[in-house]
Order: C-alpha cells, then sequence, then structure tokens
C-alpha cells in the first residue's frame, strides 16, 4: 500500500524541514515549487501565458523574473485575485 502525504502550510511553517526529514528516512519527496520554478522557465506555453500577461518584462535572459511578477501580483488587486 502507497501513502502519499501533502505538507502544505504557510512560510515559515516547517515543510522543508519536513521534507527533508522524510528523505533522511529514505521517502520519496516531490518539490512542487521546485518543478513550478523549472516549468515556469522552460514550458513554452507557460512562457507564452506569463508573458501574454505580464509583458516581455517578466523575464530576463530567459529566465522568469520574480520580482517583477510578484510586484505586478501584489500591486494589482485585479491580478492579485
Amino acid at each position: 500500500m502507497v501513502i502519499k502525504v501533502g505538507v502544505t502550510g504557510g512560510i515559515g511553517s516547517g515543510k522543508s524541514t519536513v521534507a527533508k526529514i522524510f528523505a533522511v528516512l529514505g521517502v520519496p519527496v516531490y518539490y512542487a515549487d521546485d518543478a513550478s520554478k523549472r516549468i515556469m522557465n522552460s514550458d513554452p506555453e507557460v512562457i507564452e501565458l506569463i508573458t501574454r500577461h505580464f509583458t516581455k518584462e517578466a523575464y530576463k535572459n530567459g529566465m522568469l523574473d520574480r520580482s517583477f511578477v510578484a510586484s505586478q501580483v501584489f500591486n494589482n488587486k485585479a491580478n492579485l485575485e
């Protein structure tokens, strides 16, 4: 029997620590944050959608400018929603 566990919580709540403990115990760990960052920098369809919404400024040197996108999201009520 395989049990899948999702670890969720706010910033600084210990999610990474729990994941590291699982890994040390030999439990396979899937890091969704890492996967999403990789997809946002490599998937042409995702890149197109992000640049269409946030303009080409969303990427610098082929990498997502997370600071720019965050400023566009958190300083714009419509984007935040």
